[in-house]
């Protein structure tokens, strides 16, 4: 392999990802908040984010973008600087937002990536039945998949071998 492959494979991804979801817990948040700098991360993609006033917390170095200002359940942090620009290409929804983050380049047309940040909440959990759960997500999923290049986030479609005893979080 020649030095200048091997520079190539050698050099940070340009977009660093991290998924997480805080249950509306602010401790859940700080512990979060507190790997970022061992990840690296330049995009976080928080679900259930804990709110004061309906504002989540800020983070140094990060702008951030909610679903919805009246019922959030989704904020997707952007690194500063990390990316020409950010944009939300999206509706607003309570409960999935779509960023447009375009990469630095020399190319005349930079690259894009749309990235969904979900949280496909329970409306109707059904769990003393054998019926299918509802979810908040359930029929908008087409208009995600036809905006994003990467969905991410907290999609509450557990495994029905998995439900013995399981309770909703709500």
């Amino acid at each position: 392999m020649n030095s200048t492959l091997q520079q190539q494979h050698a050099v940070r991804p340009l977009a660093c990802i991290v998924q997480y979801n805080t249950s509306k817990s602010p401790t859940a948040f700080q512990v979060m908040q507190a790997a970022i700098p061992d990840t690296d991360a330049n995009i976080l993609l928080v679900q259930e984010p804990p709110l004061c006033n309906g504002t989540p917390p800020t983070l140094h170095d990060f702008q951030y973008f909610l679903s919805n200002k009246q019922a959030c359940q989704t904020v997707s942090y952007v690194r500063k600087k990390a990316f020409k620009s950010t944009s939300v290409i999206s509706d607003p929804h309570a409960d999935f937002l779509v960023v447009s983050v375009t990469l630095h380049s020399k190319d005349c047309k930079p690259p894009t990536i749309n990235i969904a940040n979900c949280y496909n909440r329970l409306q109707n959990p059904n769990w003393r039945t054998r019926d299918q759960p509802t979810h908040s997500l359930d029929t908008v999923f087409h208009e995600i998949f036809a905006l994003a290049d990467l969905v991410a986030g907290d999609m509450n479609k557990h495994h029905p071998k998995s439900e013995n005893g399981r309770q909703p979080s709500q």
